[in-house]
């Protein structure tokens, strides 16, 4: 068996089974309440059919929680009702049969059902990797794109958000990097569907919007790009027709208009990244409040275009120093843009650096001074994916009108804050010198020489 061939199975064998120890920990240690929440919908689409989803809220379910004495039978669930477009109910139709069969009480929070909901993420981190390993082949040989393959499969954002966290940003990555893939083979129409997927799959695939607007901009072949993005449109409508039939806008309203994620008004869900400072000087987690008389969403918002228009100047300054690898600027562009999109704006989630993972490790390969920064910010997000488990953290703690609590407790609670703070600060600021680093890595990466042996 060949060198590239021996790594892509490695990676794959040791993949498999990290997944399996995370999973044998999640009912214990993993975070609990989306996936109690996605059982719950599977639940739903067993028993009342996967068009009733946006309608009707699921109810609660029985659940195993850990506690001193063991595991312990509850009720839980948010009791919201499907924020996930059309596509993903079909997937939770589908992962709710499999536990159906499996476990017919359907708890969860068990090993089961921990697994079975892992089936799909699993699935689409895998296929996360291949388009990885596809995307460095582009432009490097076996050996690099199965490294990156591995590097992919076995990255540990990717672990903590799918098997142990219970999280799906996989659903959006798989897609998306071989949307990615597509455009640098000028490939529209496909990579126009496959936008489409992940617009279906979680309302995070709008994170591809600017890479869109790059390549209408820098690309001649706009008119197949416009077509490209009408493709997806059209991916997302057909996905939602049976529930645009059976209960009109009702998908799109608690999808992308009243998503109830948007109701959390905080200018940072645990994500290291500028707002963190803002909390940590300020002790102010509202994004509606006032900064210097501007809302923090208004000043994210700021931030997010500023990031933007940066990464389009560094991908296309790397453009043009590689001429012969322009069609390549995609890959550095979705990493740049990925990055500001978790880094900038308020009302990031933790478990959003997932997003950059993949885009990291290719562009690492195709740019090599964009490797240190990568190194620092796949940890950083890694420890940020956990931060949940840190009770005295300022974003878990800090309310909008601490004066509710008697003197006595407002001391108690500033007094728990105090404990974490020089890691959040440490952590924060590793995080934000790492996109530093990626970001000056693609400015001063070399010139690529055409006749350099790269197979």
């Amino acid at each position: 068996m060949r060198r590239h061939a021996l790594i892509a199975v490695a990676a794959v064998i040791a993949g498999l089974l990290a997944r399996e120890e995370l999973l044998s920990l999640a009912p214990r240690y993993g975070f609990l309440g989306d996936h109690v929440d996605y059982v719950c919908w599977g639940r739903q689409t067993r028993s009342r059919g996967v068009l009733d989803l946006y309608v009707t809220p699921p109810g609660t379910c029985p659940t195993f929680i850990s506690t001193v004495g063991g595991p312990q039978l509850v009720t839980a669930g948010s009791g919201q009702r499907l924020n996930y477009p059309p596509l993903a109910a079909y997937v939770f139709w589908a992962q709710g049969s499999v536990l159906a069969a499996l476990d017919p009480t359907q708890v969860a929070n068990t090993l089961t059902s921990r697994t079975v909901y892992a089936l799909s993420t699993t699935i689409a981190e895998l296929a996360t990797a291949l388009a990885g390993g596809v995307l460095v082949r582009l432009f490097a040989g076996p050996v690099a794109a199965a490294t990156a393959f591995g590097l992919i499969f076995l990255a540990p954002p990717l672990l903590l958000d799918g098997p142990f966290w219970g999280q799906t940003e996989s659903w959006v990555l798989a897609p998306g990097m071989w949307m990615v893939v597509a455009m640098a083979r000028q490939r529209w129409l496909l990579a126009g569907a496959l936008w489409g997927v992940a617009l279906a799959l979680k309302p995070s695939g709008v994170l591809f919007g600017p890479l869109w607007l790059y390549v209408f901009l820098f690309r001649p072949a706009r008119l197949r790009i416009i077509l490209g993005g009408v493709f997806a449109a059209v991916v997302v409508n057909l996905a939602a027709l049976p529930f645009w039939l059976d209960s009109g806008a009702a998908w799109l309203r608690a999808t992308y208009l009243s998503n109830y994620v948007y109701d959390l008004h905080w200018t940072t869900m645990m994500a290291f990244n500028v707002w963190y400072v803002d909390l940590l000087l300020t002790e102010r987690l509202d994004a509606r409040a006032p900064l210097l008389g501007i809302s923090r969403d208004a000043w994210g918002t700021a931030l997010l275009a500023l990031g933007i228009a940066g990464a389009f100047l560094l991908a296309r300054r790397w453009e043009a120093r590689n001429p012969d690898r322009r069609l390549l600027g995609v890959l550095p562009a979705a990493t740049l843009l990925t990055l500001a999109a978790v880094m900038l704006p308020t009302r990031v989630h933790s478990t959003y650096g997932a997003f950059t993972a993949p885009f990291l490790v290719c562009s690492s390969f195709l740019v090599p001074y964009m490797a240190p920064g990568a190194v620092v910010m796949a940890v950083a997000m890694s420890l940020q994916i956990l931060s949940w488990q840190w009770g005295s953290l300022l974003a878990v703690h800090v309310l909008p009108d601490e004066h509710v609590f008697s003197p006595e407790r407002q001391a108690a609670r500033r007094a728990l804050r105090e404990h974490d703070r020089p890691r959040e600060w440490a952590l924060t600021l590793a995080s934000l010198a790492a996109a530093a680093a990626v970001a000056a890595g693609a400015a001063v990466g070399p010139r690529h020489r055409p006749d350099a042996d790269e197979h």
